[in-house]
């Protein structure tokens, strides 16, 4: 069975009434298009990270133990966050405010990435385990954009990053960080930057396994 047949089989939808703007693209459109949207910008992250460092995917699991498997077999956990969010500014309507309900934070540890332990999602749920870093590297992927007239996702020049290893995570607590306490240690990485650094601890991590 491919990957698109447990999904669907056709690309638009069949039977009676007939409908138009049905395809499955008018669906991905309506329902994923907002970046600024807080599940939607984590997913874009996952698909940007997986584009910089030249990984390929078929598609996005939801319920896997990481968002990014490398050709070396290293996993990497990828998290996003930004000024700004969705329901900030647009009503329940999907209509924008006149002015938006929550200005920028004034303080970066206010941010933060947060969700970062947990347990196996692959198999029904332990419950006698503890959550747990389950991912050997982890990305923190900031949209720093404060002008919400300018905010744009696929602008990387908005964007900063960050990538750890699970023992450095650790060691500032493991579940959550700031963004303030990411900037003050370990300095913001540009998208060329992030890839670099990316790819030597990829490179390390992998070339540790095989020699344990």
């Amino acid at each position: 069975m491919t990957t698109h047949a447990i999904n669907q089989r056709t690309d638009t939808l069949l039977g009676a009434p007939p409908l138009r703007n049905t395809t499955l693209v008018d669906f991905w459109q309506w329902a994923f298009s907002d970046l600024c949207d807080d599940d939607i910008k984590g997913f874009f992250a996952e698909w940007l990270v997986h584009k910089l460092l030249g990984v390929h995917s078929p598609r996005r699991v939801s319920w896997a133990n990481s968002d990014v498997v490398t050709p070396s077999r290293v996993t990497l956990e990828v998290k996003a966050t930004s000024y700004w969010q969705s329901w900030k500014v647009i009503d329940q309507h999907g209509q924008p405010y006149a002015e938006p309900l929550y200005k920028v934070p004034a303080d970066d540890s206010k941010i933060r990435f947060s969700g970062l332990t947990a347990r196996d999602s692959t198999t029904v749920a332990d419950m006698s385990t503890s959550p747990a870093l389950k991912s050997q590297l982890y990305v923190f992927a900031f949209q720093h954009e404060k002008d919400i007239t300018r905010w744009n996702a696929m602008d990387l020049s908005q964007w900063e990053f960050y990538v750890l290893r699970a023992e450095e995570l650790a060691q500032l607590g493991g579940r959550s960080v700031s963004v303030k306490k990411l900037r003050t240690k370990y300095g913001p990485l540009t998208a060329a930057e992030f890839v670099t650094r990316a790819k030597t601890l990829i490179e390390q991590v992998a070339r540790e396994r095989n020699v344990a």
